[in-house]
């Protein structure tokens, strides 16, 4: 038996992986039942009180039956010789181990121990005759297990630990269990045991370290931390992840997600790991942190971490911004088939109300290129333009690409563009579906879309097949809308709405959504379900509003965001993007063919500028969830509450179909109204 023959094996640490195998010496038969796991150490409460006597073993049965256990017995040595075994336990009677199962021994039943699953053996309850002995000692500490009278050696059945040898695995001061390795070999051996690494069937807010009930935790090499995406937030804010990279991210349970300044740590909630070299999702509370540089640091559940120092800037918040400016950048035109003079950039007023421009920035390129414009005595009055030339402002847009920003006196970046290589006598404008190159330069004027002439094709004799091929839909810019984005609610879920433009359904069957990263998210992978027969099939005159919950595409709060529509061919049918910061509870809205802030989110129907409290319209009626589309109200399109979908049910779409009254083609743009 165990101790009396020679043990003929290499034990190897760090394949928990594996299934258990038994390595016995030829004339010994393999036990069915083994010690499998020591919690000598106790425990600790949600309030961090030590419990040092809330102790358990559980022993694992390696055969394919049951085995009974009524009368096996359990003794511990805490001295340095055989004559020092005293019993501690015996079983009573219908302790069954099933097939390849656990047996729990506790000295507290579930309520009273830290365990959150239930003991087979409670020693209190169930043979409580003996509950004086049943104690684990942390400094020395040999544990037997036998099939009957442990003065027998016959009886032997298992041995974890050694004579005058304290525990060799486990942690007193984290309350780590001592567990069997996946290869399983004599227990008298420090080499056949090992730390727990993670916390399973444990109540919700202990932090101990074992697995009761549960297979042995896996041996893992520690994390490595190489980015995280945002790497800054703001006061009283959220810092939501987009991605943290590197390796070795424990999958399940989970690491601990956590930023650092001194003695002062946050940790993140909602963490989820795409795979062991990806944390995808996770958000820090900022409210009440401290300014400053931050290291981030992963805890995998064996204890092991990883650290990127102060690679996190928590930032006081901005002031607050006023929303309901209307003044945006309309057309830059970098590289004049004149002279560079006529460079020019043009402002645009899309508001009912003057504004009054002084001490506001525009700039080529933030702390570097041109010395930055600010503006003095200069207004641009309601629905106008004013286009500023190179001699004014003083600065040089490069013809192989710049940015634009215009900023506020409070220093809020209200707008930007960016542009890459500029052809000669082409401008870039800003248009319904995004911005575009354009052979027409309007300066004071609504900007005009123009393309390339077309090169004649020359014909080539090709060979007709023999049956017609299908024809793949064709679709153009401007098609489907991106119409609004709310990138930072306070409470609700992220969104991202679209509208079909044209006169006809279209179906949105593998078009993609695409974020600044360049990740892809093909709408079918996070199945849109329209509240229609038609499946993905979108009717004109339509919104689609998609959250975060249904498609997982974050929007960034700070660093900007770009959000891209593609259609099945990969063509880009949309495009948007926002400066630097997202307020919170704005939404970024497509409004009179300009892109601006509101905070007034209006999903699935038409967007408005922020309204004072008089004058918004009272609501129409109670919104109900009807099996189809409403087809009744106003001659003005109705939409079904995404609110309403998003509280009661958690739904993921919001659509809004307007009447068809009157000629389409005599129509404006629901944009533009």
């Amino acid at each position: 038996m165990w101790g009396k023959t020679k043990l003929i094996a290499v034990i190897i640490l760090g394949i928990a992986t594996m299934p258990a195998i038994w390595v016995w010496a030829e004339d010994d038969p393999a036990p069915s039942v083994i010690i499998n796991e020591v919690a000598w150490a106790g425990s600790t409460k949600p309030d961090e009180t030590k419990v040092s006597d809330d102790e358990w073993i559980e022993l694992r049965n390696l055969a394919n039956q049951s085995v009974d256990l009524t009368n096996w017995q359990l003794t511990k040595n805490t001295g340095t010789s055989d004559e020092n075994e005293t019993r501690m336990l015996t079983l009573p009677a219908n302790s069954i181990i099933e097939a390849k199962g656990y047996f729990l021994i506790s000295r507290f039943d579930i309520d009273t121990s830290m365990l959150n699953t239930e003991p087979n053996v409670v020693v209190k309850r169930d043979v409580p005759e003996d509950n004086g002995l049943f104690s684990l000692s942390n400094t020395k500490l040999r544990i037997g297990l036998y099939s009957g009278d442990y003065r027998l050696d016959e009886n032997l059945v298992d041995v974890a630990g050694a004579l005058g040898k304290a525990p060799f695995a486990g942690d007193s001061d984290i309350k780590a269990s001592m567990e069997r390795n996946a290869v399983i070999a004599d227990g008298q051996q420090e080499t056949s045991w090992h730390s727990a690494l993670a916390s399973i069937n444990f109540d919700s807010g202990v932090a101990d370290l074992g697995t009761p009930m549960a297979s042995n935790s896996i041996i893992v090499e520690p994390p490595i931390l190489t980015s995280i995406t945002p790497a800054e937030g703001e006061v009283g804010g959220i810092l939501e992840i987009e991605s943290i990279c590197g390796d070795n991210f424990s999958l399940n349970p989970i690491p601990i997600v956590q930023i650092r300044l001194g003695d002062i740590k946050i940790s993140a909630d909602n963490v989820r790991v795409a795979d062991p070299t990806l944390i995808d999702n996770g958000q820090f509370s900022l409210d009440g942190a401290e300014t400053g540089r931050w290291d981030l640091v992963v805890t995998n559940p064996d204890g092991q971490t990883a650290t990127l120092s102060q690679i996190v800037k928590v930032t006081e918040p901005p002031p607050e911004y006023d929303l309901g400016m209307t003044v945006r950048i309309n057309e830059v035109y970098p590289q004049p088939n004149t002279t560079s003079n006529d460079e020019f950039i043009e402002l645009y007023n899309f508001g009912d109300q003057s504004v009054n421009l002084t001490g506001w920035i525009l700039d080529d390129m933030r702390n570097g290129g041109s010395s930055p414009l600010t503006l003095e005595g200069r207004v641009i009055l309601p629905k106008q333009y004013l286009t500023l030339y190179k001699p004014e402002t003083k600065l040089t847009l490069n013809d192989n690409g710049d940015a634009v920003y215009l900023i506020q006196p409070n220093g809020f970046e209200l707008d930007r563009t960016e542009y890459t290589a500029a052809d000669r006598g082409w401008t870039w404008a800003r248009f319904d579906d995004g911005w575009k190159w354009t052979s027409t330069p309007t300066a004071n004027g609504k900007n005009v879309s123009s393309t390339p002439p077309v090169e004649p094709e020359t014909e080539a004799k090709i060979d007709e097949p023999d049956d017609p091929q299908p024809e793949l839909p064709t679709f153009t810019s401007g098609n489907v809308l991106i119409t609004e984005l709310l990138p930072n609610p306070k409470d609700n879920d992220e969104f991202i709405e679209l509208y079909n433009a044209t006169n006809q359904p279209i179906d949105l069957s593998n078009w993609t959504l695409k974020d600044k990263s360049g990740r892809k998210y093909t709408i079918n992978d996070f199945a849109v379900t329209i509240q229609t027969a038609d499946g993905l099939i979108v009717q004109d005159g339509q919104y689609v509003v998609i959250t975060q919950t249904m498609s997982n595409l974050a929007l960034n709060n700070t660093g900007g965001e770009t959000v891209t529509l593609l259609d099945p061919t990969g063509k880009v049918i949309a495009t948007v993007s926002y400066p630097d910061k997202a307020p919170v509870n704005a939404a970024y809205v497509l409004e009179d063919g300009v892109w601006t802030w509101t905070p007034k989110p209006t999903p699935g129907k038409i967007n408005v500028l922020a309204l004072d409290e008089a004058d918004e319209p009272a609501p129409q009626v109670d919104i109900v969830l009807p099996d189809s589309l409403p087809v009744t109200g106003e001659t003005t399109r109705r939409w079904w509450g995404i609110g309403l979908v998003s509280l009661a049910l958690g739904a993921v779409v919001c659509l809004v179909r307007r009447e068809k009254t009157g000629n389409k083609s005599n129509q404006s743009s629901p944009l533009l109204r």
